[in-house]
């Protein structure tokens, strides 16, 4: 079975990871209100944050998912989001320069967790996950100081949630990390495959 796959981003690093697994698919990116989605499911949240960030990861790529799978019914689908949790607050994409050096700095010095929910939609089937990487960060110092102000007015912060992409010169920064590296970057690949393998056999039997 070789149906069409699409991948419901328009993130250059998940199309990269994706092409290990899959070497043809298209991408088309959903309009969703992610915003109003956070708002609703953060502000319902009953204590506990972490739930509720792996709640909203998984709401987000299944509703991009969904959003993409209505005009290719018989396409497979996969949606996915990623959001960096800090204690009880999520690092979102940067507003602007400020925003960024902001970000990184608090990470500084600190243990934080990269969540990345996945949802594949195929036809009337549905397989989702999270996965959860934590990462720390060295403490802030003069060295890193200049090395983020470079990094963030190089513009490579902008789009990325936590303002840093762990495999650009953020990575200097990394003390340690548990769980998967390219969850960090922004697709668990190795279980998405999995995944995919899942899905397709079941499609076929």
């Amino acid at each position: 079975m070789n149906p069409k796959i699409i991948l419901a981003s328009q993130s250059p690093r998940r199309r990269e990871l994706l092409e290990l697994a899959v070497k043809d698919f298209e991408i088309k990116v959903a309009d969703i209100d992610e915003k109003k989605i956070e708002m609703d499911i953060l502000k319902n949240q009953d204590g506990d944050f972490l739930a509720a960030a792996k709640k909203l990861v998984l709401e987000l790529s299944l509703r991009k998912a969904q959003e993409i799978q209505k005009d290719n019914q018989e396409a497979l689908v996969i949606g996915a989001d990623t959001v960096v949790v800090l204690n009880d607050q999520i690092l979102g994409k940067p507003m602007d320069e400020d925003d960024a050096y902001r970000m990184i700095k608090i990470l500084s010095g600190n243990t934080h967790r990269v969540l990345t929910g996945v949802s594949i939609k195929f036809g009337n089937l549905e397989e989702q996950f999270v996965s959860v990487s934590k990462i720390k960060f060295f403490s802030w110092n003069k060295q890193m100081k200049r090395e983020v102000r470079a990094y963030v007015a190089s513009g490579k912060a902008m789009d990325k949630a936590g303002a840093y992409g762990i495999q650009e010169e953020a990575g200097l920064w990394v003390k340690w990390i548990k769980g998967d590296y390219n969850n960090i970057v922004g697709l668990p690949i190795a279980q998405l495959n999995k995944r995919l393998n899942k899905l397709m056999n079941k499609k076929v039997n």
